[in-house]
């Protein structure tokens, strides 16, 4: 097949004898697993590693050379230049049945714009990453629809969203004594849609120091675009913490943030809160937050349901932000489609004093890890969303606000608005009641409200810490005399 009819590719055909599969992924990780980690890729040349953020985003792919574009098939595949930051490549190959080929980088498959990278360049200094194209909002334009760049990073994007938080393919040692690993994915295997295709499947290798790992994506594009990954992973070595389904955001302050900020935006945050679903059945809610120590927080659990990383608040005026568009960005929700056993939801919180650092970490850490060399496998599918009415299917917490009291300094207060349920909307004063629990602390009064400006009720409560040394933790949510009406909220509060 060698040169792509009308586009500037250049690949190289290889018979596989078969086509690629989920289980071929898993001999090739199986067998590196067995063997020590080495780098895929020579170092960068200088010229390509000392570009910086606004040099990388002046090289740009040209769009005529998108693989499978003269074919004209709803999905196309763009290659981003390596360079500065983005210093890992990728190998890459794509197949139609038997027949399987490897993408190759050639510089005048990029504009360099005013970038000047001198004539040192190699033409095998690869590929950074990829991101696949598809007519998402509109059928005669072709859209970003997910990108994978930077370890094992990827985001992708439901209609009429912007880019927000990151999903990754594993987390190892993220907040623990042991230095934090980010294995990357080294290969990537793409499967050739036909002209009628609504959906895409991809294989992946990852490869680190402590492990390795098979991966199969088959992505849905839509409203709420959805990626369903199946993974198997093999130890190299033991390691302290192992993260599924890792998600990775930010938060640099929102309504719950005491202190001025002075910045113009009243909330500048990716997401806003954790959303969990136990195997009990139980829906949780956790507000995000960003103090200036670290915050940890777990969930155990067993055979969770789900949980995501959410932005609630989709309204302009709560960011201001006309560039950033921060009212747009996605939430992305996990849904477990094989039992994950015993384990726990693990929430970091990183102190950030700016907007351009990733400082939430979210994923599922199981009980139990298997031997070196033993395969590890679990599979998911993840929610890009914008909006989930039935998640969960009870009132949810609108908004959370904190102040401090003047006349009790070591106390706060809490106010909580629910709403987004119809059975909420309808109930009557007199049948609703407002449980509030804490540890740690005393509730020092409460009150509900029915809020008739955004339709929602409004639970208030001063709590004052019995110990200031130590973490106050509280729970709340909305009730009648049978069940409860509403999420529950919870919060962690470092006096």
């Amino acid at each position: 097949m060698g040169l792509l009819a009308g586009a500037a590719l250049v690949s190289l055909s290889v018979r596989a004898g078969q086509p690629f599969d989920f289980a071929a992924a898993q001999r090739l990780a199986a067998e590196r697993a067995g063997r020590p980690w080495s780098e895929t890729f020579p170092e960068l040349p200088k010229k390509l590693r000392q570009l910086d953020y606004d040099q990388l985003r002046d090289i740009r792919f040209d769009p005529q050379s998108a693989l499978w574009r003269m074919e004209r098939l709803p999905f196309q595949v763009q290659f981003f230049h390596p360079g500065g930051l983005h210093a890992d490549r990728i190998t890459l190959r794509w197949f139609e049945g038997e027949a399987m080929e490897t993408m190759f980088f050639r510089k005048d498959l990029f504009d360099y714009g005013k970038v000047d990278i001198g004539r040192s360049i190699p033409d095998d200094v690869g590929f950074s990453g990829f991101r696949l194209h598809y007519p998402l909002n509109r059928p005669d334009y072709l859209d970003e629809l997910i990108v994978f760049q930077g370890a094992s990073y990827f985001r992708a994007l439901g209609m009429g969203q912007r880019y927000g938080l990151s999903a990754r393919g594993v987390a190892v040692n993220v907040s623990t004594a042991e230095p934090e690993e980010f294995p990357r994915f080294v290969e990537f295997w793409l499967e050739k849609p036909d002209r009628t295709a609504r959906q895409m499947r991809w294989f992946a290798l990852l490869d680190g120091p402590s492990l390795t790992g098979a991966y199969e994506f088959l992505v849905t594009p839509g409203r709420t675009t959805t990626l369903d990954v199946r993974a198997a992973l093999y130890l190299r070595r033991p390691v302290t913490m192992l993260g599924i389904a890792p998600l990775t955001s930010m938060f640099w302050f929102g309504e719950n943030s005491l202190g001025c900020r002075n910045d113009y935006r009243p909330e500048v945050h990716d997401s806003d809160g954790l959303l969990l679903h136990t195997g009990a059945g139980e829906w949780l809610w956790r507000p995000l937050e960003n103090e200036p120590r670290l915050r940890y927080a777990t969930f155990v659990d067993n055979n969770p349901r789900g949980f995501g990383l959410f932005q609630r608040d989709h309204r302009f005026a709560s960011y201001e932000d006309l560039e950033a568009e921060y009212h747009l960005r996605p939430s992305v929700w996990v849904e477990p489609l094989t039992p994950w056993g015993e384990g726990e939801v693990r929430l970091v919180e990183i102190p950030t004093d700016t907007e351009y650092n990733d400082n939430i970490v979210a994923c599922w850490v199981p009980r139990a890890l298997p031997a070196a060399g033993e395969p590890m496998e679990f599979s998911y599918r993840l929610h890009w969303l914008t909006d989930a009415p039935g998640w969960p299917p009870l009132g949810r917490t609108v908004a959370t606000r904190v102040a401090a009291i003047p006349y009790l300094p070591r106390a706060r207060k809490f106010v909580l608005d629910f709403g987004g349920s119809a059975a909420l909307e309808a109930a009557a004063a007199d049948s609703l009641l407002l449980d509030v629990a804490v540890s740690n602390g005393k509730i020092l009064g409460r009150v509900l409200h029915e809020n008739d400006y955004y339709r929602t009720w409004r639970a208030v409560f001063d709590v004052q810490p019995e110990d200031a040394a130590r973490p106050v933790e509280l729970r709340c949510f909305l009730k009648n005399a049978e069940r409860p009406l509403t999420e529950t909220w919870t919060y962690l509060w470092l006096p």
